[in-house]
């Protein structure tokens, strides 16, 4: 899974540069359904430490966040601080992939009797949606 994940950051910056224009300040928690449970992906992918970093950076008192200094690459600055960010979920499915609010998903994973959340739903929850063939001609 890590490594479509991988494949989806990739995909998913190229989409965001392309279409920068459209946003404010974000902060995006990126998954992947598996494609072989369904196109599914369990709410329990989303990890709670992941959903307060999401509720800070879209809260009043932000989000301070330090890089770590390690690893080989240029690292672009040493901290950066979001505040009243969109926080988003961003799942991808077989075709397409969803731009969800924080707020959203964390509703639906208490309402829902699944486990998980479908693509259908997911559409339906859906602050944006993208066809993979769009991203496609972005990149």
């Amino acid at each position: 899974m890590i490594k479509h994940e991988q494949q989806f950051t990739i995909q998913f910056r190229h989409w965001i540069r392309a279409n920068r224009s459209q946003f404010e300040s974000c902060a995006f928690e990126l998954k992947v359904a598996n494609p072989g449970a369904m196109d599914r992906l369990p709410f329990s992918a989303v990890k709670e430490h992941q959903l307060n970093a999401l509720e800070a950076a879209g809260s009043e008192d932000g989000f301070l966040y330090k890089i770590a200094d390690m690893g080989y690459d240029q690292k672009p600055f040493d901290m950066f601080f979001l505040r009243n960010a969109y926080d988003f979920i961003v799942v991808k499915y077989k075709t397409f992939f969803v731009l969800i609010l924080r707020q959203d998903f964390v509703d639906e994973s208490k309402r829902s009797k699944a486990r998980s959340l479908s693509a259908e739903k997911a559409k339906e929850i859906a602050w944006r949606i993208v066809h993979i063939g769009k991203v496609n001609k972005t990149l």
